[in-house]
């Protein structure tokens, strides 16, 4: 068990070096100064001697450096429409050294580890911080173990964040960025909600990972050929050549070989307009499939699921029943009051994986989801399964409570039930929406519906504690928080937080 009392083991109280900017080398460039950069306060390519801090929920290493001008006197160029990152992508630094007050400019390094020493070239200036690239290591840290990477392409790739840290590590600074997550966005006291659980993963670290989309831009004009087939560079939006991915299954590998080679030789390629193309490997019962307008099924737990290969379905089967247990654990939990749980509501349903999975402990379970697709999908996999007390319906969740659609289960007479008419203080509402949250209209359903239970699992724990602000300060309790390693090696986490409806 991780203690979480204090953030000490991962808010590094450690301070940059104490070079002044005059002191640092400046290594000339030899690649021109791109038409956009921003002189200040580094040049292009500028290499700087720095001690990593702390990392942030996005993977990248946190530096600080004192500039030789004082503050008032920083006068960078505006540009109109920029906004800071932290703001765009909650680039949070978990450290105790981010007040206003502090006059040492931020640089983010990927790649890096706490406590290293590193040389680093600057390639961008934004308004109140720099990105730059790792050149090379000047001393190890002393708090973790740096680890070889088992992708030669690891330093480049944007793929992985975290291939050169211990699988052990990456568990820890997970829980750590969600629990500072709660504490940062959520505002949360550290002290006034139960600590994060440790992050939950399985032994497979690496050749996990059943769907893969790789990608390969417009054909060189003058030669016909296409540069690149793989995935986004660290830093820059330019692809990188990928002959096989480290994460992805032994079988996509093969089949990524086959694919490249055609496409390369020009015998195939899903866009025949000369323009760039995103290709699709999933992984399932009936092998590698490419075709995303293909069904394909797969095997979660006791139930059987068939989908397009091109739609959303979590694509690591090792992790999957893991994360499907948690969640049934938590939603047939009798309430404190010893009520049993009855009904259920699963939002953002897709092909159906809790609504159906939670089925034979519920006397009734409504699923929502916007796209009617996956509704389809959703219904054909409860005939599949022959589950009889599932009804989907495909409509905004942020109407779910308001609709009259009337929920009637396969072989009944009766008219159906509204899900607004679901006693309340039995049903349980399980939520999984896409990465930007849920919205506010359809929170203020919820609120207003107040549910005995809410079992809300993310993809991303930032928008997730944004919620989470608003579902305890509209009576609810957040009682447990459990991250789950979906994708090692990346700096990606999957979370699941439980609310209880205060008495």
């Amino acid at each position: 068990m991780v203690s979480h009392g204090h953030s000490s083991k991962f808010c590094f109280s450690l301070t940059a070096t104490s070079s002044s900017l005059s002191s640092q080398v400046n290594e000339a460039s030899t690649k021109a100064v791109p038409k956009r950069f921003r002189p200040f306060p580094f040049e292009y390519h500028q290499t700087l001697t720095l001690l990593v801090e702390s990392v942030t929920n996005l993977g990248v290493g946190v530096c600080r450096i004192d500039l030789p001008n004082k503050a008032e006197d920083m006068k960078p160029q505006e540009h109109s429409g920029e906004t800071s990152k932290i703001e765009t992508v909650q680039n949070y630094a978990f450290d105790d050294d981010s007040s206003p007050e502090s006059l040492k400019w931020v640089i983010f390094v990927p790649g890096t580890i706490p406590g290293e020493t590193v040389v680093a070239r600057v390639f961008r200036n934004h308004k109140s911080y720099s990105d730059a690239d790792l050149v090379r290591i000047v001393s190890p840290s002393k708090l973790h173990e740096r680890v070889e990477p088992v992708c030669p392409l690891a330093g480049e790739c944007g793929g992985c964040q975290y291939q050169h840290v211990s699988i052990d590590d990456q568990r820890i600074w997970k829980s750590q960025q969600v629990q500072e997550l709660l504490h940062k966005i959520a505002k949360f006291e550290k002290e006034s909600f139960p600590s994060v659980l440790p992050t939950v993963g399985t032994e497979h670290e690496y050749g996990y990972r059943s769907k893969l989309t790789p990608h390969y831009d417009r054909p060189d004009k003058k030669t016909g050929e296409i540069m690149a087939i793989g995935f986004q560079r660290k830093s820059v939006r330019k692809l990188i050549d990928v002959p096989q991915c480290a994460i992805a299954t032994p079988t996509i590998n093969e089949k990524l070989k086959e694919v490249r080679e055609e496409v390369y030789s020009g015998e195939y390629r899903p866009n025949k307009k000369n323009k760039g193309a995103t290709l699709l490997f999933r992984e399932a019962n009936e092998g590698v499939i490419t075709d995303p307008n293909q069904y394909v099924t797969t095997k979660v737990g006791e139930l059987n699921f068939r989908f397009l290969a091109g739609n959303f379905f979590q694509n690591n089967p090792y992790m999957l029943p893991v994360m499907v247990e948690y969640v049934l654990e938590a939603a047939l939990k009798h309430s404190r009051g010893g009520k049993k749980m009855t009904h259920l509501i699963d939002c953002y349903c897709g092909s159906g994986l809790f609504c159906l999975s939670a089925a034979k402990s519920f006397a009734i379970c409504a699923g929502i989801e916007i796209n009617e697709k996956a509704i389809e999908e959703a219904t054909a996999n409860a005939e599949l399964n022959s589950i009889k007390n599932c009804a989907f319906v495909a409509a905004k969740a942020e109407a779910i409570f308001e609709s009259q659609e009337r929920i009637k289960l396969k072989d009944e007479e009766e008219e159906g039930i509204l899900v607004s008419e679901f006693p309340r203080e039995s049903t349980v509402v399980i939520l999984d929406p896409p990465r930007k949250g849920c919205s506010e209209e359809f929170l203020d359903q919820l609120y207003k519906y107040q549910p005995q239970r809410i079992v809300y699992m993310s993809c991303d724990p930032a928008t997730q504690a944004r919620d989470a602000s608003g579902i305890v300060s509209n009576g609810y309790e957040l009682t447990s928080t459990q991250p789950f390693d979906l994708f090692p090696q990346t700096r990606h986490i999957e979370c699941l937080c439980v609310f209880e409806k205060v008495e």
